[in-house]
């Protein structure tokens, strides 16, 4: 790969990224071009297809450039444009690019119009530097040299002095897949900015002219490319091994967009037979950063931008791979500024990419011109017209657009019955010509452009390992910029299971219905990886020895509990089956001191569950060192017993899933799901202690949130307490609760945990089980979203003035040195103006009494259940920390959509009790039952720190005193009759 710094007479300085083979042949990237439009001109008829690359050579970015700024119905741009607009500034603060050296590096950048606005905002946030030297390097990654030379220089012209020592712009010249790659192993680390060569002028040559579309990347594939390009030309032999070798295309923005990356070299045919494996992917698994530890620390803070939409072009599921690939390090502050079209309706979209003025039809049929040359051997020639092999008269352009799959389909269009008469290349001019039978309107499909519903964009993020971290929409509503990063751990949410969409593309990202019986190591790797950040970098040493609330241990107790709790199961179950460890891991006095916490009473703290005695000076706790050594041991403990006990599932789509007899699995899960709830226990203690002087240290490795941005957007702004919640009806129904999960079961022959009886076997407490049906015998109105903080601080006010009800401070909530009420939140207080629209958190008391004074109730377990059944699980919800906060709750609509609450548990009515048929756990007897005592409710969902494991499992049901103030479980209000 060359990594020159190249400058030309003072122009913009241009760094040098293409791949070696792209600097180096020329004439095989043509012939490979070639090669590529051959294989889909020989597909069978009705089937065939030609490269979206053909669009992009200059003159197809000048027809581009003549639809965004001429054709109104073209709204991609101008909404993009608008958004940047308005929201650079916000943008760059979020970033926190400009506080230091910071790299920006933008995918495609084309004219830079809408880019302009950033660069001036990043210009106003650059710190200042006493060297000449500017804090920020912003690089226009493109594939046309004399496009990007054009560009900087015109850039330089218009704003160049607001840029002057605090935003230094050059250009990446090559591909996607050479930037992309020149970023990953470290590239920009070296770059020697003493030795900028001056490079001989590349427009001298013809072939180099022609490399924007014209990129050889990867040596050629000695197999086929895909089962339909077996098909033999007509009337000449098949291809041959050899010449099956796919060009690396570039990839392009929505509607054509200035250009973008390559072709891959492994391609599938889509349904339409185009090859689209996604242009830029390799077929090997991708790294995101290949340079070591202390090297990516060093690396200053990376943001790419990707915007005209230009993701839309990859199909749904290597969209995700490209995305994935990028080299954004995770928890490091890199972020992805994402550009991405709405789903829109089929008018709009169609009236976008079809025009009467014709805009569209020159812009595509310039492909044409492009293919014919180069099938002439004349692809250097950008002038040259066309009309000997595709005549004129015999092409059109049409497209429309795909409700199922969410895209508009571009194709040319074969006006008459006509025959391709094909040279044979010119290398082998002995071949004969080719012909090529067509249809009178038979199409051929050159590109897709996919449009994202915000549920599709979301599973998009998932499958990339990319976390929100804000959205801003144009004033249409019709297209969205994207700030996302990648976090140091994420915990996928599931699609949801209870209503299919009336719509879904036939290739969805994720076809996972449920989490496998036993957690994989790598679910075991990211909790303890949440579990660590918790631990180790949220509490402060000073914090260790502190009881944040009254009514549970220290914070060292629970670093010391989980692995113990761990430990302790481990080895009562290799003792059961004979297993190879039957010892405590050492020390082994820890057992008697962590093996279980407290929840005692609220009303009278001395009544408490049986639990472990603890020490009552610090002097006599062990230390946090000889804590965490004993921690790793037993998780090495735990990788051990997978390596020795689990078996590979045949099939499996995840190769690190095992099966384990279902005794052993049951361990496992059961100690898996321990951890993950008292990470909620733990962090919902450390929230009493946030934004104190010493206090709880708030999550590194995600982007704080910029709250005061966040305040002005819609759904955090508007005034919702003025208004009603709207409402629901439920009911009369049969309503299934809990599954069925026999613990005793679990020693017969059969009963393998992954796999029982040929279908997944869903493991769960014994109060999940058995099924039953509970009898919802009345209609009830059910508010669709859940009291907001707004709406319960108005109740709370009042109290303030002698009405009968509590006046006491939730413990949610905080009051400043001015008396003014804040909701506390794991980066401190914020005020109640920005949180006023996030559903309240509250005791079950204090939830009662406000539903009281609205005439209504909070829902029984049943209720709630089935409210969740019907509106509740959308794909958007606030769990598995998406965030480390409350957002505003989402309403389900008619249109399938579903909704969330913003991130709590919810409180029902019922008490927490026995049930017909319940049997305690012989593994874990009173996990449940010593919690039988008339004083629990039962709670459903899960807030924003519930892992999907639990949250996403219908049965799953957890409870918590009903005067207890610190859970974060919310409610919603029932009225019976109408």
């Amino acid at each position: 790969m060359a990594s020159s710094l190249q400058q030309q007479n003072g122009s913009a300085t241009i760094l040098d990224v293409r791949l070696k083979e792209d600097s180096e042949s020329i004439s095989t990237a043509i012939a490979a071009l070639r090669t590529q439009i051959l294989a889909g001109l020989y597909k069978p008829q009705h089937q065939r297809t030609l490269p979206t690359i053909l669009l992009y050579d200059e003159r197809g970015l000048r027809l581009y450039d003549d639809i965004t700024t001429h054709l109104h119905a073209y709204y991609l741009f101008g909404a993009e444009e608008q958004i940047l607009t308005d929201h650079s500034a916000d943008i760059v603060a979020i970033m926190g690019a400009g506080k230091g050296d910071t790299v920006v590096v933008e995918l495609g950048a084309g004219a830079l119009r809408k880019t302009s606005h950033v660069l001036l905002a990043l210009a106003k946030a650059a710190s200042s530097t006493s060297t000449n030297q500017a804090p920020i390097t912003y690089y226009a990654l493109d594939l046309e040299r004399r496009e990007l030379l054009r560009t900087l220089d015109s850039l330089s012209d218009s704003i160049g002095k607001e840029l002057k020592g605090k935003v230094d712009a050059r250009g990446m010249w090559g591909t996607y897949d050479g930037g992309i790659d020149f970023i990953r192993n470290g590239g920009l680390l070296t770059i020697d900015n003493s030795s900028n060569a001056i490079a001989d002028d590349p427009e001298r040559s013809p072939a180099t002219r022609i490399q924007g579309i014209c990129s050889n990347q990867y040596e050629p594939r000695k197999a086929p490319l895909n089962p339909s390009d077996e098909t033999p030309r007509p009337s000449s032999p098949a291809l041959s091994e050899d010449n099956r070798t796919e060009a690396d295309s570039t990839l392009f923005t929505e509607h054509g967009g200035t250009h973008k990356t390559t072709t891959a070299a492994s391609t599938i045919p889509s349904e339409h037979g185009q090859n689209t494996k996604a242009r830029g992917l390799r077929s090997r698994s991708i790294s995101p950063v290949r340079f070591g530890e202390e090297e990516a620390a060093s690396y200053p803070p990376l943001h790419i931008m990707f915007l005209g939409s230009s993701i839309g072009n990859f199909p749904r599921p290597d969209a995700a791979e490209f995305l994935k690939g990028l080299p954004l390090r995770p928890g490091s502050g890199d972020t992805l500024l994402l550009g991405l079209d709405h789903r829109n309706d089929k008018e709009t979209v169609e009236a976008a990419y079809d025009d009467p003025e014709g805009y569209s039809s020159r812009f595509a049929l310039n492909g044409l011109r492009v293919a014919e040359r180069v099938l002439q051997g004349h692809g250097e020639d950008l002038e040259r017209d066309y009309g000997n092999i595709f005549k004129k008269d015999g092409w059109d352009f049409t497209g429309h657009w795909n409700e199922v799959e969410g895209r508009f389909e571009a194709y040319f269009k074969s006006t008459k019955k006509q025959t391709l008469i094909i040279p044979p290349d010119i290398d082998r001019p002995q071949d004969p010509e080719t012909h090529v039978e067509f249809d009178e309107g038979e199409l051929v499909n050159y590109e897709n452009c996919t449009k994202y519903s915000t549920t599709e964009a979301l599973a998009m993020f998932a499958a990339a390992n990319l976390r929100v971290v804000n959205r801003w929409v144009d004033n249409t509503s019709r297209y969205s910029v994207w700030l996302l990063e990648r976090p140091p751990f994420t915990f996928p949410i599931l699609p949801s299971l209870m209503k299919i969409p009336k719509v879904a593309p036939t290739t969805p990202l994720s076809t996972q219905k449920s989490f496998p019986s036993v957690p994989t190591l790598a679910e075991w790797s990211q909790l303890w990886a949440l579990w660590d950040k918790i631990t180790l970098e949220m509490i402060p040493e000073g914090m260790l020895h502190q009881k944040p609330i009254d009514l549970r241990h220290k914070c060292l107790f629970y670093l010391g509990h989980i692995p113990t709790f761990l430990d302790i199961h481990l080895t009562r179950a290799a003792r059961r089956i004979g297993g190879k460890e039957q010892g405590y891991t050492e020390p082994e006095w820890f057992t008697q001191i962590f093996e279980r916490g407290i929840d005692p009473h609220v009303d009278d703290p001395d009544t408490c569950h049986p639990h472990s005695e603890v020490p009552t000076v610090d002097e006599d706790w062990p230390t946090v060192e000889a804590i965490i050594a004993y921690r790793d041991r037993v998780r090495a403990r735990v990788m051990r017993v997978y390596m020795e006990y689990g078996r590979e599932r045949v099939g499996s789509a995840d190769p690190t899933v095992r099966d384990f007899d279902r005794a052993l699995g049951r361990v496992l899960w059961m100690t898996w799901e321990h951890e993950a709830m008292h990470i909620e226990t733990l962090l919902y203690m450390l929230l009493q202690k946030a934004g104190d002087v010493g206090g709880t240290v708030p999550p590194t490795g995600f982007t704080a949130p910029a709250w005061e941005v966040l305040a002005q957007q819609k759904e955090w702004s508007i005034d919702l307490a003025s208004m009603s919640s709207p409402t629901v009806v439920i009911g009369p129904a049969d309503v299934p609760l809990g599954h069925d999960d026999i613990e005793d079961e679990d020693n017969s022959p059969n009963s393998i945990a992954g796999l029982v009886n040929g279908k997944e076997h869903e493991l769960g407490w014994d109060n999940e089980s058995p099924s039953r049906i509970a009898k919802l015998t009345r209609t009830v109105r059910v508010e669709a979203r859940p009291v907001l903080n707004a709406e319960y601080h108005a109740f709370w006010k009042k109290g303030q003035d002698g009405t009968e009800h509590s006046t006491k401070l939730p413990a949610s909530w905080v009051a400043n040195v001015n008396g003014e009420v804040e909701a506390r939140t794991l980066y401190g207080p914020v005020p109640l103006r920005v949180a006023k629209n996030w559903p309240f958190i509250g005791s079950y008391d204090e939830l009662e009494a406000y539903a009281a004074s609205k005439g209504g109730r909070l829902p029984t377990e049943t209720e709630l259940v089935q409210f969740r059944d019907l509106h509740d699980g959308s794909e958007e919800s606030n769990i598995g920390f998406t965030n480390w906060h409350c957002v505003p709750p989402k309403v389900a609509t008619d249109d399938e959509s579903r909704g969330h609450n913003g991130g709590v548990w919810e409180w029902t009515s019922t008490i927490w009790d026995t049930h017909e048929r319940f049997k305690p756990s012989t593994l874990y007897p009173g996990y449940s039952s010593d919690f039988f005592d008339g004083k629990h409710q039962v709670v459903l969902g899960g807030s924003y720190a519930t892992l999907p494991r639990l949250a996403q499992r219908r049965s799953f049901r957890n409870w918590y005193q009903h005067n207890y103030p610190y859970s974060w479980v919310g409610g919603r209000i029932a009225y019976d009759g109408f």
